[in-house]
């Protein structure tokens, strides 16, 4: 996994004159989002650059730790986060646009470990791995998971189940994917969920700009564009 930088990127849009920019929000979170050569990469960030063209819309995107993002988002005018599950709690805190992506969320473990779990039952009463803030915790929770670990990134829960202090770490199916296929010691064990993934913005910021994004995405999904972008990335 590469390591957890900061990287506020702007490219050119179509904008129309006296608009706020929009500031997007994000972790490092591969193959959805992460830095590479000094620039964010991924195929959520291809993915924000074209929603945010097709809207006509000057942009910003940075890459920082999920709880910073998540609670910039809920505060700071023209902000939004990316990719966020549409959860109850959630639900009121932000305007949505999407969904984004519509995926499995997974569990992650070391390669050859917990042979004895057969049924997500079984491996709810294990140590499972997630970082602050983030959407599986409230998911675990109700899920009656006996034991919940966060850490402020993802880097920090790998670390934390190399060294056996986790049984599982949970991902989204594209990131569960990936980091199995990077790494030879670890693998996917077993599926939890499937969620919508959406672009959650502040209650402040405008509703026509929140219109337009919500308009672009569901025409990306439409389409194909959204399914071309991610494809790019397997």
């Amino acid at each position: 996994m590469k390591a957890l930088i900061f990287c506020a990127m702007a490219l050119p849009a179509v904008a129309v004159a006296g608009d706020a920019e929009v500031s997007f929000l994000t972790e490092d979170y591969a193959p959805y989002s992460w830095i590479e050569n000094g620039e964010a990469v991924g195929h959520g960030i291809d993915l924000i650059h074209e929603v945010a063209a097709r809207a006509a819309l000057s942009h910003s995107v940075e890459i920082t730790k999920w709880s910073r993002a998540i609670a910039l988002a809920e505060k700071d005018e023209n902000t939004c986060v990316f990719s966020t599950a549409r959860t109850e709690e959630r639900e009121p805190k932000f305007q949505w646009a999407g969904p984004m992506y519509v995926e499995s969320t997974y569990l992650v473990q070391r390669a050859g470990e917990n042979a004895e779990v057969a049924t997500l039952e079984a491996a709810l009463t294990k140590t499972i791995g997630t970082q602050t803030g983030d959407f599986t915790i409230q998911l675990l929770q109700e899920l009656g998971a006996a034991k919940v670990d966060t850490a402020p990134d993802l880097e920090k829960t790998l670390r934390k189940l190399r060294a056996g202090r986790l049984d599982y770490l949970i991902l989204g199916e594209e990131g569960a994917t990936a980091i199995a296929a990077q790494n030879d010691d670890l693998e996917v064990a077993l599926e939890v969920s499937r969620d919508e993934f959406f672009i959650a913005c502040s209650k402040s910021t405008p509703a026509e700009t929140v219109a337009k994004i919500d308009a672009a995405m569901d025409a990306m999904m439409d389409d194909g564009t959204q399914a071309q972008m991610v494809a790019k990335y397997k």
